[in-house]
């Protein structure tokens, strides 16, 4: 699907605009009339003037779209605001301006199939599931859920087909790090944990190591963990962009999305995005070799960090050395964040040993948590808990049914990253080619913190799964047209 930024409108067309426009002036006056909340306003004007610049640019739509999502703007706006929400519209929106663009100008949307296959075949795991879950309420909550990620990752797929377009989405999502970042990293500099700055800079006090509170910023997201997930998978981003873009000022502000990252995955006190973070670190080194002519500016970045990071944060790390006893030694440690993803884990494995071709049904892992730590004799509270491993997690509830249609997801997303990136490399597009390497690396970031977490937020995974996925048709279709140029 090509996208058309200035279009000289036939008669017919211009008919079609004049009707459009008619119908969101009458909607404006509506909500004008009917709602005293200025708020409700506002959200309605500003989602009237996105769906108008999407129906003339899809790409605009689609930035929106990854900004929002990455920042979870929506969410807070309903939970901390009281304001309706943006997503659900924004996406109904999204999808009628898909479609218009087809019928006014017959863009018709390709590349679709293959994604809404490999995501619907995990779909419907999950759906056969209702046949034999205890608790089928949860089943259906989570199916509510992953079928509006599954639109998302699709609509991206659909929207993302052009080189110059995945550049502008990676900036999209950089500006969410600044923007996440610069908030939860400032709350922390300044100890200003009381004030959540709109909702965009959550944080709880927990415990660092024994004995020891303190507070751990959790961003939009809420908890600091998954926060250092998603944080994460923006560092080598922004590290390849500071590195290849040629503007100053594109640098200096990829400078400044690397150094808010890396700080807010340190100031979650996240040990799994620790862990993370050196597989994405080496993975960095590998693909990227140092240049003499960046290490003077990587240095004074890595410096300002360290500089930057708490006695606390080495201390917490330090404890790394417990998890990595045998589990007999490991449960007679006094962290009980160690102990209980050992008793969560084995949890997972007696689980999927017990039910190993269908598993206890999706999202049915928490409530049947208390039976088997009971059973194992490891239980430490006495409440339900989460898998905290995506991996263990998905075979825990779907068995090798759905751990196979998992893993055949995941595959085929990193494979079609990498043909894209051969692509870019073969035809000497080595801007594209970098960009595409970076990507790369922050999704095999994210997935070596999902060993850690379980799927809380699966948005952002279906996300990255939209962008790698789209990643073929942007090669060829940007390859064919630096071909065609003259």
């Amino acid at each position: 699907m090509t996208t058309t930024n200035f279009i000289k409108p036939s008669f017919q067309q211009a008919i079609v605009y004049a009707g459009m426009a008619l119908l969101l002036g009458s909607i404006i006056g509506i909500v004008v009339t009917q709602f005293n909340n200025p708020l409700f306003l506002i959200v309605g004007l500003f989602g009237v003037a996105a769906f108008a610049i999407t129906v003339i640019s899809t790409e605009f739509g689609l930035l929106f779209l990854v900004f929002i999502t990455y920042t979870r703007f929506s969410d807070i706006v309903v939970h901390y605001h009281n304001a309706p929400s943006i997503a659900k519209s924004f996406i109904a929106l999204l999808i009628v301006a898909i479609f218009t663009r087809w019928a006014i100008f017959h863009e018709r949307p390709n590349g679709w199939q293959r994604p809404t296959l490999l995501i619907g075949a995990y779909g419907l795991v999950g759906l056969i599931s209702l046949l034999y879950a205890s608790n089928t309420d949860k089943v259906f909550s989570a199916l509510n859920d992953f079928w509006k990620d599954a639109i998302i990752a699709i609509i991206v797929v659909i929207l993302l087909q052009r080189g110059v377009t995945f550049r502008r989405v990676i900036w999209s999502l950089l500006l969410a790090g600044i923007f996440m970042g610069t908030v939860s990293v400032f709350q922390f500099l300044t100890k200003s944990f009381t004030n959540n700055y709109w909702g965009f800079a959550q944080s709880k006090i927990m415990e660092i190591v024994v004995g020891t509170d303190d507070y751990r910023i959790s961003g939009p997201v809420g908890d600091p963990n998954f926060f250092a997930q998603t944080m994460l998978v923006l560092v080598p981003l922004a590290l390849e962009r500071m590195l290849s873009e040629r503007r100053w000022l594109l640098r200096i502000l990829a400078g400044w999305a690397l150094a808010v990252s890396a700080l807010t995955v340190v100031f979650t006190y996240s040990r799994g995005g620790f862990l993370a973070m050196i597989v994405t670190v080496i993975l960095i080194f590998l693909f990227y070799p140092p240049r003499l002519k960046s290490l003077p500016l990587f240095f004074i970045i890595m410096v300002g960090i360290v500089l930057l990071i708490p006695r606390s944060y080495y201390e917490r790390i330090f404890t790394l050395k417990e998890a990595f006893q045998s589990p007999t030694v490991g449960f007679r440690t006094r962290d009980l964040a160690i102990r209980g993803r050992v008793s969560e884990n084995l949890t997972a494995v007696e689980m999927f040993k017990d039910h190993p071709f269908l598993g206890v049904g999706l999202n049915n892992y928490s409530n049947n948590y208390l039976a088997y730590t009971k059973k194992l004799g490891i239980s430490l509270t006495a409440r339900e808990r989460e898998a905290h491993n995506l991996f263990l997690e998905v075979a825990a509830e779907t068995g090798v049914l759905g751990l196979v249609v998992f893993f055949v997801l995941i595959w085929v997303t990193i494979k079609t990253i990498l043909s894209a990136r051969k692509k870019f490399k073969l035809a000497n597009m080595n801007d594209y080619f970098r960009l595409t390497t970076a990507f790369f690396i922050g999704y095999i970031g994210y997935l070596s913190a999902a060993i850690f977490i379980h799927d809380a937020y699966p948005r952002y995974f279906y996300l990255l799964i939209g962008i790698g996925l789209s990643l073929h048709l942007v090669a060829d279709n940007t390859i064919t047209t630096q071909q065609k140029s003259p």
